[in-house]
């Protein structure tokens, strides 16, 4: 506990801490101090105790420490991180970078869908513009989350991906992980070092956006660049779900566009045989009309019209016979596609 509280102290000190601490390093700092320690009652108690014992005196020394904490618990899956948000929003929201723990936090524990998107909303402006004190338009961390979280939401939320807001967002969310890839490739000088869940969060939305092939590819493209470590194969498991995951979602687009071409076949269908039944009916509802007429020309001009009528009745049936006879070998594949599922 003394070596974190020192690493702390000397990350608290740096010089323009405001703007600094809203870098990407100053994340990937936290992280690397976050990694050395197991989570427990203990240590959350006593980073709990040294956050509240310098609120006052040495704010950016408990911020620090909060953020070390939250990453821990974020980590390790330890207690809930949104109550943990909370809890110190009021204390530490005047930092630019709290909008991007609050971001992870409702990544990783949020359920209620009207939060998250909200949440979405709220970011988009965060990552979209540049401020006078911080830049998240290029923090790579930041622009990742924000595409995870759009992920998140959408890939339970299927049918809202068509409303044109929604679009929107998918798109500042692919916009947002191309810039991320981009500035991982520059900063580290090869695509092939890009951190793999950029990737993968980028093969996702385009998943959602309807571009299935790319997405795949940018999943699989995640799974080669995992790096070997003790817990490798169980994030090639996680990273598989999503081509499953992609799987599905491709088919229930499919069906989706044919459950459409299908009712528009049925109302063309279930117009024809409306006018069927009417023509019919009416001819049929009609005939003993004949036996009350005596007049030649009146009978004549009636047998006439009931000519007309059945003349339209048969190009009425050819054309219910043409409708049937044109559907497509794909219409088929329709039918036979919706009757299985």
């Amino acid at each position: 506990m003394e070596n974190l509280f020192k690493k702390a102290l000397e990350l608290s000190n740096i010089e323009n801490f405001e703007v600094k601490s809203n870098c990407r390093d100053f994340e990937v700092q936290i992280t690397k101090i976050a990694r050395s320690y197991k989570i427990d009652n203990d240590l959350k108690e006593q980073l709990i105790k040294k956050i509240n014992e310098n609120i006052v005196n040495n704010k950016n020394l408990s911020f620090v420490l909060f953020f070390i904490l939250f990453t821990i618990c974020r980590r390790q899956n330890y207690g809930n991180i949104l109550e943990l948000v909370k809890e110190y929003s009021d204390e530490f929201d005047n930092y630019e970078i709290f909008k991007h723990i609050n971001l992870m936090a409702v990544l990783v524990k949020c359920t209620d869908s009207n939060i998250i998107y909200k949440t979405i909303k709220k970011a988009t402006n965060i990552v979209l513009t540049k401020n006078s004190v911080c830049d998240f338009t290029v923090h790579t961390g930041i622009l990742n989350v924000y595409t995870e979280l759009i992920c998140k939401y959408f890939e339970y939320q299927l049918d809202e991906r068509k409303e044109l807001e929604n679009i929107e967002i998918l798109k500042n969310g692919l916009l947002c992980i191309n810039k991320a890839i981009e500035l991982e490739t520059i900063e580290k000088g090869s695509k092939e070092l890009v951190y793999s869940k950029f990737y993968l969060n980028r093969g996702r939305i385009q998943i959602l956006l309807g571009k299935y092939s790319k997405g795949e590819n940018d999943i699989l493209k995640a799974v080669e660049l995992l790096p070997s470590s003790v817990d490798r194969e169980s994030k090639v498991t996680e990273y598989n779900q999503f081509l499953v995951k992609a799987s599905i979602i491709h088919a229930y687009d499919l069906n989706e566009d044919k459950v459409r071409d299908l009712d528009k076949i049925k109302v063309s269908n279930y117009k024809t045989i409306a006018l069927m039944t009417t023509l019919l009916g009416f001819l049929l509802g009609t005939i003993n009309i004949f036996t009350t007429i005596e007049n030649t020309y009146t009978l004549g001009m009636l047998m006439l019209g009931y000519c007309s009528l059945l003349f339209v009745l048969l190009g009425t049936v050819l054309l219910g016979f043409t409708l049937t006879l044109t559907i497509t070998t794909e219409s088929q594949f329709i039918l036979d596609l919706n009757f299985c599922l």
